[in-house]
């Protein structure tokens, strides 16, 4: 059974286990946008973390061959 929470328009408490729950979809789907855009960008980072990562690996094996070719 729910109860709604004196002072808190959006709240309802179960009586049984006194679990508070947000029943407000406005609220409850702001949230999910907002987990959504920081998981995305997340994983925007860490893309360019590899990416970042690929082209030093890159610029190292451009240098190795540079500085081989110098020895010759």
């Amino acid at each position: 059974m729910f109860v709604k929470v004196d002072g808190h328009e959006g709240y309802v408490k179960n009586t049984e286990t006194g679990v508070v729950l947000n029943v407000n979809k406005v609220e409850i789907e702001a949230a999910r946008k907002r987990k959504a855009l920081k998981k995305q960008q997340e994983e925007d980072i860490n893309n360019l973390k590899n990416e970042v990562s690929d082209i030093k690996n890159m610029l190292n094996k451009i240098i190795e061959k540079l500085d081989g070719s110098n020895n010759n």
